[in-house]
């Protein structure tokens, strides 16, 4: 089992009020990395989204802040947790996600996904497709990522819904994976099935996830895949304290601090409990076949991500 850390928020509850927030984001970075964890990503959106905290709080634009870190990290694999394929020109994102390749020798994963939060889209006076338009424009971009990093250039690609003509992109990526986010069943997962090299939806409970999984493995099988081949990976809430109790009470205190506020305890709200109750879950994760598990921590606690890495991951 390999772990990641997803930093959904640029918020650091335990760092000092003058620390800047560069420096917090590449301290929580190295943290993990300096503890084994394989994976470090952002979300790719323009502001806070409420799950996680206020809507006007800082936000940093998702590959500005991967760039900062390509070259203050030295192993750790980054990514979007997902490209939105309608924020950038898809040729300007094979341009980014090269660079931070390049930026980081070789790190860089392409997270991507088909978009989902209309409200963003309004803002930016995009339109909001229907999803199979969206699902087809996805495998679009991908192709293009892929030719504009694998051809020669000038690169020439012809697409249905976006060119290149005669585009001139170097330095190429040697080999950059595709990890595809989403979860639905008919159309995305048929995506993931056919491109990604890896797949992620967050916040799933694990009877989700397993439903999930055998709907990839139909689509695998229909479209000549071997479904092994696609690392499955998980991102979870996790908040570690001494009892079960004392866990779900700080998760209430710093969801309380966001937009939706705190999940209520008789759904799922991740892994909230003692160490030993964390590991628990992370086995069951495993059991069904996640490879690389993701720990999302509200608010970046750090109380949170060291007791994991002292008292959870040794035990993987």
């Amino acid at each position: 089992m390999d772990f990641g850390y997803h930093n959904a928020s640029f918020e650091y509850v335990d760092d000092p009020d003058d620390r800047a927030l560069v420096d917090s984001l590449v301290d929580r970075a190295q943290l993990v990395e300096e503890a084994g964890f394989e994976w470090f990503s952002l979300m790719d959106h323009f502001w806070q989204l409420q799950w996680h905290g206020d809507y006007d709080e800082d936000f940093l634009e998702c590959y500005a802040g991967l760039s900062a870190l390509a070259t203050a990290t030295d192993e750790i694999d980054l990514s979007a947790l997902v490209t939105c394929i309608h924020y950038r020109n898809p040729a300007y994102l094979a341009k980014v996600v090269a660079s931070l390749d390049q930026l980081s020798e070789g790190r860089a994963i392409l997270g991507i996904g088909a978009g989902w939060y209309e409200d963003e889209y309004d803002a930016i006076d995009v339109p909001f497709e229907e999803p199979a338009k969206r699902i087809r424009e996805l495998r679009d971009v991908i192709e293009l990522c892929q030719t504009a990093w694998d051809q020669e250039s000038p690169v020439n690609y012809d697409g249905q819904y976006h060119d290149l003509d005669d585009l001139i992109l170097e330095p190429k990526p040697d080999d950059v994976p595709i990890l595809v986010g989403g979860g639905g069943e008919q159309l995305t997962l048929r995506v993931t099935a056919e491109y990604a090299d890896m797949w992620n939806i967050p916040g799933a409970d694990p009877e989700t996830y397993e439903h999930k999984l055998g709907v990839l493995r139909d689509h695998c099988d229909n479209a000549g895949r071997d479904y092994d081949e696609i690392t499955k990976t998980a991102t979870i809430t996790t908040v570690i304290r001494d009892s079960t109790d004392a866990a779900h009470e700080a998760y209430e205190e710093l969801q309380a601090d966001t937009e939706a506020g705190p999940a209520d305890r008789d759904e799922f709200r991740g892994l909230v409990g003692t160490p030993a109750e964390v590991a628990e879950g992370i086995d069951t994760y495993r059991d069904l076949g996640i490879e690389n598990f993701q720990i999302q921590v509200p608010k970046n606690e750090r109380q949170t991500t060291v007791r994991f890495i002292d008292e959870v991951a040794p035990q993987f």
